[in-house]
């Protein structure tokens, strides 16, 4: 069962502001915090990665190299030698060693190379509404909004070791400083829905 809980959020959104009531600001109320069915977003930095290996944290490493326009092949959960040549052109450009393996240093490394921004969320009080770039927006929907992304374009957000493949599918936030705008089950997916606000890390891997 969903019931209303006030947020109380005071974290840069203007109180009253028209755009927390609608597509692309902060909802005021939340359902239950029932993440049994919320996708779950990759962990990144955890492990060492290097050529052989597979899994979320590997498309996540691909997504990065791919966004700094150093792999061109599709994502795969797979570290293969395209790879290895993208984190050696990465390590080469960062002034580290360039051995092709992912290690603590090099993760950290490629987290701080990207994009840094505030994002909110939005979706309770406006589920079975439209979004800009077509379709309803549901309570399970995960996708962002931006103000200028193509609708379609692959974004990934990443905040506190999570990361998050998912695309626009929306237009907003319009408060200065906050690029992005994530649908409830996105943000439930990187774990800040109690923050409401949060500092996050961003790369556009694929424009539409």
């Amino acid at each position: 069962a969903l019931f209303a809980v006030g947020l109380g959020i005071s974290l840069g959104a203007s109180n009253g502001d028209a755009e927390t009531r609608g597509t692309g600001g902060i909802s005021i109320t939340s359902p239950s915090s029932d993440s049994s069915n919320a996708k779950v977003a990759s962990r990144f930095g955890n492990r060492t990665l290097r050529q052989g290996m597979s899994g979320g944290d590997v498309r996540v490493l691909n997504g990065i190299v791919r966004s700094k326009q150093l792999l061109n092949a599709p994502l795969t959960t797979n570290f293969d030698p395209p790879t290895t040549s993208a984190v050696k052109r990465f390590q080469k450009g960062s002034s580290i060693k360039p051995s092709g393996v992912v290690n603590r240093s090099t993760s950290k490394t490629l987290v701080r190379s990207l994009r840094r921004t505030e994002a909110s969320w939005y979706g309770p009080g406006l589920y079975g509404n439209g979004v800009a770039c077509g379709g309803t927006l549901r309570r399970g929907t995960i996708g962002v909004a931006h103000k200028t992304l193509p609708c379609g374009s692959k974004v990934m957000v990443g905040y506190r070791g999570r990361f998050l493949m998912t695309k626009v599918i929306d237009r907003g936030p319009y408060i200065r400083g906050r690029a992005l705008d994530l649908t409830y089950a996105g943000a439930e997916a990187l774990g800040f829905i109690d923050a409401g606000v949060a500092n996050v890390r961003y790369a556009v891997v694929k424009r539409k």
